[in-house]
């Protein structure tokens, strides 16, 4: 399961080494020759450098098309390269590459891709100092490229807002693309790695909720659910509607048999107490609110900076006291190990898990390790 997390990141890292090399090619070649593996091409009309990239195993792992460009930052405008890539990690997918973005693992299922005013729900995923979009619509966005002037790519969970980019686009370039993503049959829709993870559905930004439904199975928003990397995540919703608790979760079942022993993974970042996380055993009995001595590992390694106690007779709560300590422990994805006198723990944490908690924290104001005294 590990390396699903690893191989989103790939994807980033081998576009990343396709960008400098499409770039600075010196010989330019004939821009209406058919895509050839490894054969580099230059578009003079918008400056483009395209490249059909060799993964180790032989064969074109994605297309790049690249070119440097400008986007908006804090200070002013920012030089950063920009990249289509139609990739066996992603299919679609947009980067930006610059000093000015975040370094930190973001996954933000809430994304989008305004190609001119057409806005595309997206997938914004970091790298390093990249960040890439693989819209939900990945045919439609490239009908739309065809007349684009201007791009803007947007993720309140990554911290991005790129506006406008000019994309002096050519016909001849976003043709190529096209026909190099056909000729080695690389889906635009899907990842075909079978090292990365399925790319969660992109969903429409979203800041509040009006009239937040109850439900019996807890606070408004827990129904509705997304698939990440194989957790369930929502967000819940206070009475006025705003994101409140960012939620995300995994159950087990040890057996097929009625009482089977059930077990659960909880990780949740709230208003009130930052990053925290909770186990579930159904075998557990325990009085609530009694602390509990534990031990707990990552990767093997001790984690000492928590405390934990009993929250409902079945479930532990565990509470860091950094945050973000824990988020970066999970940063790569990982198994932990949770151990008592009376029970032992140990499940992986995928890293989309985290990733998706940063973005759905980022975009909802919320800390992941809220300041003294909040």
């Amino acid at each position: 399961m590990r390396a699903n997390g690893i191989g989103m990141r790939a994807v980033l890292a081998c576009a990343a080494a396709c960008l400098l090399a499409a770039t600075f090619v010196a010989p330019a070649r004939a821009a209406a020759e058919k895509p050839v593996a490894g054969q580099q091409v230059r578009f003079p009309d918008g400056t483009w450098s395209a490249l059909p990239q060799v993964g180790p195993d032989g064969k074109v792992r994605q297309c790049v098309l690249v070119a440097m460009r400008q986007r908006s930052g804090a200070d002013g405008p920012i030089d950063t390269r920009f990249t289509f890539v139609i990739s066996r990690g992603s299919g679609l997918a947009v980067i930006i590459a610059d000093d000015g973005l975040p370094s930190e693992w973001v996954l933000d299922d809430r994304a989008q891709l305004i190609i001119d005013n057409q806005a595309f729900p997206s997938d914004a995923f970091t790298m390093g100092a990249r960040v890439a979009f693989h819209p939900g619509d990945a045919a439609g966005a490239l009908v739309a490229l065809a007349k684009a002037k201007d791009m803007t790519l947007r993720s309140a969970g990554v911290g991005v807002d790129s506006g406008p980019i000019k994309l002096r686009l050519p016909g001849d370039a976003l043709s190529w693309l096209k026909q190099c993503g056909q000729v080695f049959e690389i889906p635009i829709d899907h990842p075909t790695d079978p090292n990365a993870p399925p790319m969660p559905d992109p969903r429409p930004p979203v800041t509040k909720v009006l009239f937040p439904a109850p439900t019996p199975a807890g606070p408004p928003g827990i129904d509705d659910k997304q698939k990440i990397d194989g957790w369930d995540a929502s967000e819940l919703r206070d009475r006025d509607g705003h994101v409140a608790v960012c939620f995300i979760r995994r159950h087990y079942v040890t057996g097929s048999e009625p009482g089977s022993r059930q077990i659960a993974t909880f990780l949740m970042v709230s208003r009130t107490k930052g990053l925290t996380m909770m186990l579930k055993d159904s075998t557990l009995n325990n009085p609530e609110g009694q602390p509990i001595e534990a031990t707990f590992t990552i990767e093997g390694k001790p984690f000492t900076g928590f405390k934990a106690a009993v929250l409902g007779n079945d479930e532990i709560g565990v509470d860091p006291t950094h945050g973000k300590e824990l988020a970066a422990l999970f940063e790569n994805g990982g198994r932990f190990a949770f151990k008592t006198k009376q029970v032992g723990l140990e499940f992986p944490v995928q890293t989309g898990v985290i990733g998706w908690l940063r973005a759905c924290a980022r975009r909802s104001d919320i800390a992941i390790e809220p300041q003294t005294g909040q």
